[in-house]
């Protein structure tokens, strides 16, 4: 399951029952809500199986078992019997590179891996860039290229792409894939092909 945290996703397997098995945090409070952003550094997580519910809270989510068309998954039964003895381990967990995605593959295909590192970018791929509060998207056309619709913002005039929110116009902007995800996560995801 992917859920839709505040500017950021987050990875769950379900177990059955109505509960799923993720890595929450460990923090000195406990989390207020399931929206909140989760800090970008290096944190223990410990693994957790809870009701759907609780791990959701106010978020969106949905199935993603995107990987399928790459890796075939393990039975049921022992990707949920591996889960279940990880239940209560603490693990390190980072959330810029995406460890706790590598947590829930492992369990489902046997290893740890995301789109962003199974598949470069190939023309006409849609690319999704996850930034601090938000996702953006864009099309790979090649050569380190993306196409992607760009807000204008006050600097736009100095040749600035930086991306923000709450502009109201935007510009197309063919530019370099590095330069649009500036050093965030980004993974080819043309999910609705399917």
């Amino acid at each position: 399951m992917e859920i839709f945290h505040t500017g950021d996703e987050h990875w769950a397997i379900y177990v059955g029952g109505g509960d799923v098995l993720h890595l929450d945090p460990i923090s000195e409070c406990p989390r207020a809500d399931s929206s909140s952003t989760y800090s970008s550094g290096n944190i223990r997580a410990v693994v957790k199986q809870e009701h759907v519910r609780y791990a959701v809270g106010s978020c969106l989510y949905r199935v993603n078992n995107y990987l399928d068309q790459v890796y075939r998954p393990r039975p049921v039964n022992e990707i949920i019997s591996s889960a279940r003895e990880m239940i209560g381990a603490q693990l390190e967990y980072c959330v810029k590179d995406r460890k706790y995605k590598h947590f829930v593959t492992h369990l489902r295909y046997g290893t740890a891996c995301s789109r962003q590192f199974c598949k470069e970018p190939e023309p006409g791929d849609l690319i999704n860039i996850y930034n601090i509060i938000s996702k953006h998207w864009a099309i790979y056309v090649g050569g380190g290229d993306v196409i992607h619709l760009a807000p204008l913002s006050e600097d736009s005039e100095s040749g600035s792409s930086s991306i923000s929110i709450l502009s109201r116009r935007a510009v197309v902007k063919q530019e370099r894939l590095q330069d649009v995800v500036n050093g965030y996560h980004y993974q080819v995801d043309n999910y609705w092909d399917q």
